[in-house]
């Protein structure tokens, strides 16, 4: 099988992406005993001109974690999202996929506490691609595209770390 690569180009579908997050907004926030107590758009697709891969990251803050139990798989499922497992610090991770053949992800839930460090990590990020979007595009133009997803995934969060630690 041939590792998937990212596919890059700058956002001018903002709108279309903003309509897309408040209709999966609007399915989180009615699932039945919700633990969700808000979300937020987040990343590039969020971003008028931002270089993105046109996943749409959704921020959904939870009262804590464990809560997310009683919504996890069956009602997340039914959606057709699917819990990622990764070794996630503080935070669970839901991917929509356009099919479950190539795994292409088209929505990501990064799925947090609410008075916690990494919401605060998470809005502070926010704020930072917002404000430093051309040196975001530039350092994601110099990545060498013949990288994996998950290596461009870790190369982003490297970038990130680095500008939160300042």
């Amino acid at each position: 099988m041939q590792k998937q690569k990212p596919i890059l180009t700058i956002n001018n579908k903002t709108e279309q992406y903003r309509t897309k997050f408040e209709e999966i907004n609007k399915i989180l926030i009615t699932l039945l005993d919700t633990p969700i107590i808000k979300t937020m758009h987040i990343g590039s697709t969020s971003i008028d001109g931002a270089l993105t891969s046109g996943i749409i990251d959704i921020l959904v803050v939870v009262k804590s974690l464990h809560a997310m139990t009683t919504l996890d798989e069956k009602r997340l499922n039914l959606q057709n999202f699917y819990r990622l497992h990764h070794p996630y610090q503080k935070k669970c991770v839901y991917a929509q996929f356009s099919n479950l053949q190539s795994l292409t992800e088209v929505v990501r839930l990064h799925i947090v506490e609410e008075d916690s460090k990494k919401l605060n990590q998470y809005l502070s990020g926010q704020s930072i691609l917002i404000e430093q979007i051309q040196a975001f595009n530039q350092y994601k133009k110099a990545l060498n595209h013949e990288i994996s997803v998950k290596e461009y995934e870790n190369k982003k969060s490297e970038w990130f770390k680095r500008k939160l630690s300042v």
